[in-house]
């Protein structure tokens, strides 16, 4: 009898200790899902607002549309009004020009890149296809901008371009455009390289279509 009773003992331990992981672990299951739902969702949902930033420059509905920028107008503007007040000391050498100033375009950039580098939301994939582009893109941008706008300092020391400082953006942003595209990094470039990586957005959206994953199996 006493065997018998230590038997029965026995089994309701293990079958409690059953029970007891088996409710452990679906609990944890549970949560794991819970969170990697969460996370999911947020994922999708900053993928949808990366998708939209992206195209925002190329949107011409869009108070980002580029031809509303002119980053060289503005860098002009402010080398102008540094320099017009000392025209005399600038072509006589008594005075220097102080750099290249940082457009607001450049800036956008920077900051775009800062917040993607180091964003959770972001699959790593994707997120190395946008640090490429914008790394490529403002480094591109930072040359022209050195070698063009250097050249025209030189020419305003030289006493050139001081009769047409007003139109004097037109001409050098065609040279610094040019610059652009050799490097692959023209306006259409970078349109063409964003609309690549807004399909590889879709095709991580796709990953979670239940119906075109079961229509799969059906070919």
């Amino acid at each position: 009898m006493d065997t018998l009773l230590k038997i029965v003992q026995v089994g309701f331990y293990i079958t409690a200790a059953s029970i007891g992981i088996l409710t452990y672990l679906k609990a944890k299951n549970g949560l794991l899902n819970t969170v990697n739902t969460e996370y999911q969702k947020k994922v999708i949902d900053r993928l949808a607002e990366l998708s939209t930033e992206l195209l925002d420059e190329f949107d011409s509905s869009s108070d980002n549309y580029w031809l509303r920028e002119n980053s060289v107008k503005e860098i002009l503007d402010r080398i102008h009004e540094e320099i017009i007040p000392h025209k005399n000391e600038i072509i006589s050498g008594a005075r220097s020009l102080h750099g290249i100033p940082v457009s607001k375009k450049e800036q956008k950039l920077q900051a775009f890149l800062s917040k993607v580098m180091s964003d959770p939301f972001i699959p790593s994939d994707i997120r190395s296809k946008i640090l490429d582009l914008v790394e490529g893109r403002l480094n591109a941008m930072r040359s022209a901008h050195h070698i063009e706008i250097e050249k025209y300092q030189e020419g305003l020391k030289s006493g050139m371009y001081w009769d047409t400082l007003d139109g004097n953006d037109g001409w050098l942003h065609n040279k610094i455009s040019r610059r652009l595209y050799k490097s692959g990094y023209g306006i259409s470039d970078v349109e063409s390289q964003v609309h690549k990586i807004r399909t590889d957005i879709q095709l991580y959206f796709e990953g979670f279509n239940p119906i075109k994953k079961s229509n799969k199996y059906l070919y």
